[in-house]
């Protein structure tokens, strides 16, 4: 048994969750939270042994504190369904699990590597750290969208690879970020009075956009680099324009 709990959030991820599961060490406690999957979700992960969930989405901390609240070993590793462990990273992971001793750190931020369009991007904001593995009972979700862990300790950082492939087409990408801006924009809505001004939305889409493809050397990563940096910008636009049109209905 390695002291290790696996806990992934779904909806509807056939396509992904097998890549996924597979990059999973055995002996791992994998737990699987879904929120009413219409396809083979449920099937292909009890074929993988997991401990299968289901409940009505509310919102992604909600979804993966419910998650985490099954979670029965000394780590927690969260993964989202379009993620994969390299094999350094299944190596160091389990290294730290067995390690009985490991007292300097409460958690750890993993290095997440993306691929967009077929191509595993290496400039324009195309990595990050996001606190994905953590000692159970230390750590708990916060934020209703783009959640992170809040946790009680220090965090330290792995530099092994954690690839997503967060899209598998433009067609996913699409339907996704009609999704991901509307609760984006309900956020911020409950959280402001205010939306900004029109030309403020133009400006901060724009400065995403330069700083993605400029100044953090997305043109590097050629077309590809091009539209994630383009795409990027279109999500600031987007969200905020949805938060401002939900503030005018207000009124």
């Amino acid at each position: 048994m390695i002291d290790i709990s696996v806990i992934i959030i779904t909806l509807n991820e056939e396509r992904d969750l097998p890549r996924c599961l597979r990059s999973i060490p055995p002996g791992c406690e994998l737990i699987i939270l879904d929120s009413m999957s219409s396809d083979k979700t449920e099937e292909i992960a009890r074929s993988f042994g997991a401990q299968f969930y289901s409940r009505p989405f509310t919102n992604f901390s909600e979804q993966k504190n419910a998650a985490l609240s099954y979670a029965s070993r000394s780590w927690v590793l969260a993964l989202d369904a379009d993620e994969v462990l390299s094999p350094l990273l299944q190596a160091e992971l389990l290294r730290l699990a067995a390690n009985k001793d490991e007292e300097k750190f409460a958690g750890y931020g993993l290095r997440r590597r993306l691929w967009f369009m077929g191509k595993r991007l290496r400039f324009g904001h195309s990595s990050d750290y996001p606190l994905r593995f953590f000692r159970r009972g230390l750590g708990h979700y916060i934020l209703p969208i783009h959640e992170r862990v809040e946790i009680a300790g220090r965090v330290g950082r792995l530099p092994y690879d954690l690839f997503h492939y967060s899209y598998r087409d433009l067609e996913d990408f699409l339907s996704k970020f009609n999704r991901y801006t509307s609760l984006a924009a309900a956020a911020l809505a409950a959280k402001h009075n205010s939306p900004p001004l029109g030309f403020l939305i133009v400006f901060r889409a724009l400065l995403s956009f330069w700083q993605r493809y400029l100044f953090r050397l997305g043109f590097l990563d050629g077309f590809a680099g091009f539209a994630h940096a383009f795409l990027g910008s279109c999500y600031i636009f987007i969200k905020y324009t949805k938060y401002r049109e939900r503030a005018l209905w207000r009124k």
